[in-house]
């Protein structure tokens, strides 16, 4: 049986994800191996865009097979569905953006950098993935999803050395999944009524 939830404000995910944003750019200061660009110049930011839509593009194929439509998979999504199904279109692209730069800056540029440097990047690209699909937790599906995703931008960052170039992609990969997810569910084969449900501010 399906849990009801009490869908999510805008103004509950705003100070946390900002929080993320801000503890990414101070640490960072602390960690030099990353660079804005690194090999890829300017590039990386069509590159970014490129790599965000291709990684979502994988993950919605993969999404329609049907042995990945499990009831696990089918009620994560009715989850977040109905979790932040009060989003509007600016209010999915903001929050992206917030989770794509603070992410990639803590978790990629902090923490993955650090563990690169002492423990060699294999262990440090899997760490670091593992620690973000920890972070993600809501069910054992969706962290193994995250640490899958977070393993590829490690790879992409560990290989450019452009954290623009994971930023950005992390941000279009999550417009692209929040907005099907709050708006198309039906396209992932999600059962959701198309009414909003009321929150009352107390």
């Amino acid at each position: 049986m399906r849990l009801t939830l009490t869908p999510l404000r805008f103004r509950q995910v705003l100070p946390s994800a900002c929080g993320i944003l801000f503890l990414g750019a101070v640490l960072s200061i602390f960690q030099s191996s990353w660079q804005w660009l690194g090999e890829l110049a300017w590039a990386a930011i069509p590159y970014g865009i490129l790599l965000g839509v291709t990684f979502y593009l994988i993950g919605f194929a993969a999404s329609c097979t049907s042995w990945t439509r499990t009831r696990s998979m089918t009620e994560l999504l009715a989850t977040l569905n109905q979790l932040f199904q009060n989003f509007t279109w600016p209010q999915i692209i903001i929050v992206s953006l917030l989770a794509g730069i603070g992410e990639e800056w803590l978790i990629r540029a902090v923490l993955q950098g650090f563990l690169v440097d002492s423990f060699g990047p294999v262990v440090g690209i899997v760490a670091a993935s593992l620690i973000f699909g920890l972070l993600h937790f809501m069910t054992k599906t969706y962290v193994l999803l995250t640490f899958l995703l977070g393993s590829l931008f490690g790879v992409a960052f560990y290989l450019s050395n452009s954290l623009l170039l994971v930023m950005i992609a992390h941000a279009v990969y999550d417009i692209l999944a929040f907005a099907m997810i709050v708006k198309f569910p039906h396209v992932l084969g999600v059962n959701s009524s198309n009414e909003k449900t009321p929150i009352i501010n107390t």
